[in-house]
């Protein structure tokens, strides 16, 4: 009985594995599937597809089935796609017989990262921000990527980019942790400073006749733009406004004016000087003149506190020199440079040969001396018609008057006054463009010195 169990078992078991495989002809053998692909290798880019065929005795069979090996997931068709890179194994199973295993590999498709920045230069102010982009191939993407800056080699935090250092930066995107992009470079230029400019007077002519006909014209610039109309002009002296904007005087004198706008006031003043009538034609600003055998050119005719009215002549010729060769206190502080050149030496006994500059002038002659700051700065105003420009047309006119009569012509440079500040600094005024520059070298210092000569007029 119990054999008979046992046969009766193993014949429904077999009838019940014979109902899960593929149909085959009664009593034919399973025959062995073959499995072939048309590549071995493809991108794993999810587009790329690798096709199977499957065949029995070289007849393709629909009940022939392909299995993954990776997951021992079975293929839908007959095609495979991915985006994963790596090896994949296949084989066809057809009854109970297994194909040869059909090795695929998918490679890596390469990205291309591309770096964009929405400028290529900022202002170094910490504010002014360029923003980046990042794009896989061709497409904009928010996350998944890293942006560093190779000049602080370190990443941003987020996309943007700020500086308070002027230079050339440099970046480069990373994407997905491998996938690098091209160089970026942002400019972070200097923060421009703020346009500067100077309100400056001044009058035309700047020497005129005290007969309250002749008049002096200002005019006031800020930068390049003449705001004369707008402005406010007025007499250091007595405050008076100058509604006008002209001056004429019937009082000899020396008269200074400055100009108020938009906040400011000139640094420097405007200075008209207003000469007796009957000195035209006899001591002319500008011209060569010889009193006493001494030659030299006519720059200022002041009149004193006690109405006494002198003629200064600068010299023909100018020399580079140093003030002294030494550092100690000569008291050289008035505004007269005739007092300055001689009392140091006549009452003081220093020794002149320390002095180069004041010996070249006093080597020109009895009474000439190296001038004040003061008497300085009149011989710039002089030679520059008051513009205190060394481009000024009327400095070309005065070199030429020096040159075609034997001298030497003014140049663009610092010029030594006889006014110290210290044992070892000296006043000097800056014969040089839009400049009336007082400033404090050494003494030691090579500077270039004219001498001056003063004579009363009778």
């Amino acid at each position: 009985m119990k054999k008979f169990f046992s046969i009766f078992a193993v014949v429904a078991l077999a009838l019940g594995f014979a109902a899960c495989e593929p149909t085959v002809t009664p009593n034919e053998e399973t025959k062995k599937p073959t499995l072939a692909a048309d590549k071995s290798e493809m991108k794993a880019d999810g587009a790329d597809k690798v096709t199977f065929t499957a065949t029995v005795d070289g007849v393709e069979n629909a009940e022939i089935i392909i299995i993954s090996l990776k997951d021992n997931s079975v293929l839908t068709g007959n095609t495979f796609t991915t985006t994963t890179p790596g090896t994949y194994e296949f084989k066809a199973v057809y009854g109970n017989e297994s194909s040869n295993v059909v090795e695929i590999t998918a490679t890596e498709v390469e990205k291309v990262i591309t770096l964009e920045a929405d400028k290529s230069e900022i202002v170094a102010d910490n504010t002014d921000t360029v923003t980046f982009t990042v794009k896989v191939d061709g497409m904009e993407v928010t996350e998944g990527y890293e942006i560093t800056n190779f000049n602080y080699n370190e990443v941003l935090e987020g996309n943007s980019f700020v500086s308070d250092v002027a230079g050339e930066f440099k970046f480069q995107a990373k994407y997905d942790g491998k996938w690098l992009s091209n160089e970026v470079i942002v400019v972070a230029n200097s923060v421009p400073m703020p346009e500067y400019k100077e309100l400056k007077i001044t009058a035309t002519p700047n020497r005129i006749k005290a007969d309250g006909i002749e008049e002096a014209a200002f005019t006031v610039m800020y930068g390049d733009e003449n705001v004369t109309a707008e402005a406010e002009i007025y007499n250091t002296a007595t405050q008076e406004v100058i509604e006008s904007k002209k001056f004429s005087s019937t009082t000899i004198g020396s008269y200074n004016f400055r100009a108020r706008y938009n906040g400011e006031t000139t640094g420097v003043s405007a200075t008209v000087e207003v000469y007796d009538p009957e000195l035209a034609g006899k001591y002319e600003i500008g011209t060569i003149y010889e009193v006493n055998g001494v030659q030299g050119v006519i720059y200022a005719i002041k009149t004193d506190n006690k109405g006494l009215t002198w003629c200064y002549l600068f010299s023909m010729d100018e020399e580079d020199l140093q003030w002294s060769t030494k550092y100690e206190w000569c008291n050289c502080i008035s505004d007269k440079g005739a007092w300055n050149t001689y009392d140091p030496f006549d009452y003081y006994g220093m020794d002149i040969n320390n002095y180069p500059a004041f010996k070249w002038c006093m080597e020109h002659g009895d009474d000439w001396f190296l001038p004040s700051s003061k008497e300085l700065n009149w011989m710039w105003e002089a030679i520059t018609e008051g513009a205190r420009d060394f481009n000024a047309p009327s400095v070309a006119k005065y070199n030429k008057l020096l040159t075609d009569n034997g001298g030497e012509p003014f140049v663009e440079t610092y010029y030594w006054s006889s006014n110290e500040t210290s044992d070892d600094l000296i006043e000097v005024i800056a014969f040089m463009n839009d400049s009336v520059v007082c400033l404090d070298p050494a003494k030691d210092n090579v500077y270039t010195a004219r001498a001056v000569y003063r004579f009363q007029v009778e």
